[in-house]
């Protein structure tokens, strides 16, 4: 049986629509204008970049690219379930134990979570 990401509800918890596949209500939004970054410091990281930097921050060793193994940097199964929580909290994806160790690079955590939010 294959998992996958799922969306949590503003307040914490499973979107119990979306869980039973139903399209989960929306609030309106007013339209953004697209900004253009001035500067190369005013651009935001990819997010494959900001998993690699939350591994960092984690495992306390720092130049984690986005192709690095989880296991190879030194993770471990306590690491790995404060990251899939700290996942949860900033980009509202909650991400399989299982999911999360089979991706193993920033780079396919964070595509992940863009299949969790794309799914929400």
């Amino acid at each position: 049986m294959e998992s996958s990401p799922q969306a949590l509800h503003p307040r914490g918890g499973q979107d119990e629509t979306t869980a039973r596949g139903q399209q989960a209500p929306t609030k309106p939004t007013k339209p953004t204008p697209p900004t253009t970054p001035t500067t190369p410091t005013d651009m935001q990281p990819s997010l494959a970049r900001q998993i690699a930097q939350l591994w960092e921050r984690h495992l306390g060793s720092g130049g984690i690219g986005v192709d690095d193994d989880f296991f190879t940097r030194g993770g471990n199964s306590l690491i790995g379930i404060k990251i899939i929580e700290q996942v949860a909290q900033e980009y509202g994806v909650q991400l399989s134990v299982r999911d999360f160790y089979l991706a193993q690079t920033p780079a396919r955590v964070a595509a992940l979570i863009e299949a969790g939010r794309a799914a929400a």
